[in-house]
């Protein structure tokens, strides 16, 4: 059974990408058949991987039906087992054009449970605009980055009625699989007590898993690769292979 993971946040800079882009490359690492669908505008997952973006439209032409999941998946030329959904600048002009067709929605859902992937992540923009909906209906379970910073009870206060919104309707609850706080540093004072308040308010949803700032992390981005290849012993790929192995735990749980 494929598991569909979205990661989503509706602010900027808590590493959403970064963790989409390392936990793809783990999960792929751990001999997963992995899928990164890139819904951010920005492309920076597809950059961030050395994948091309493509000239036409892959979420136009999904909607449209003249492509599918698998034809569209183009490798991440570093990491076996890693396939990449690309997103052009115009992905959210392609979703807008189709919103009245709902069913859509369900039916690409569909068939991704239906590929040949064992993990599917979804990086999705840092809004709680209509991509990023698109990213929680099509998910079974969201993670959701938290910087360790001042406002990061208010963000994901948010981001956690969003979720609640997101289930109406749904035979199925959307479930918060994790909150992944990201870019500690131990010699912030501010960071730890943010680990503190976040796992005292949510000690079941908080991952065990913290993901420090390393340089490394965005060096590796850089030179389009993941840390697993570019500096596999820093402190940044130590903490997503990490991560990689909780979601494996939790999905085997």
């Amino acid at each position: 059974m494929t598991r569909i993971l979205a990661i989503a946040s509706q602010k900027g800079g808590v590493g959403k990408t970064t963790t989409a882009v390392h936990l793809g490359a783990y999960l792929a690492l751990a001999g997963q058949r992995t899928l990164l669908i890139d819904l951010d505008p920005q492309g920076n997952a597809t950059s961030g991987l050395s994948v091309e973006p493509p000239v036409a439209d892959p979420l136009g032409e999904l909607w449209t039906g003249s492509a599918d999941w698998s034809s569209l998946a183009r490798p991440a030329p570093e990491v076996d087992r890693l396939q990449v959904l690309t997103s052009p600048s115009r992905a959210r002009e392609s979703f807008e054009s189709f919103t009245l067709r709902s069913s859509r929605v369900t039916e690409l859902r569909a068939q991704l449970l239906a590929g040949d992937w064992d993990f599917v992540v979804i990086d999705s923009p840092p809004t709680l605009g209509p991509l990023t909906s698109l990213a929680l209906a099509w998910a079974d379970g969201v993670i959701i980055p938290v910087q360790c910073e001042y406002f990061a009870m208010e963000g994901l206060t948010q981001m956690l009625e969003t979720i609640g919104r997101a289930n109406a309707g749904r035979a199925i609850p959307l479930e918060v699989t994790g909150i992944l706080l990201t870019l500690f540093s131990e010699s912030f004072e501010l960071s730890v007590e943010v680990v503190e308040e976040v796992r005292k308010y949510f000690p079941d949803k908080a991952l065990q898993t913290i993901i420090p700032r390393d340089i490394a992390l965005a060096e590796a981005a850089s030179h389009g690769t993941a840390a697993s290849g570019y500096a596999p012993r820093s402190r940044g790929a130590w903490a997503y292979l990490n991560l990689a192995k909780e979601i494996l735990a939790h999905d085997h749980a």
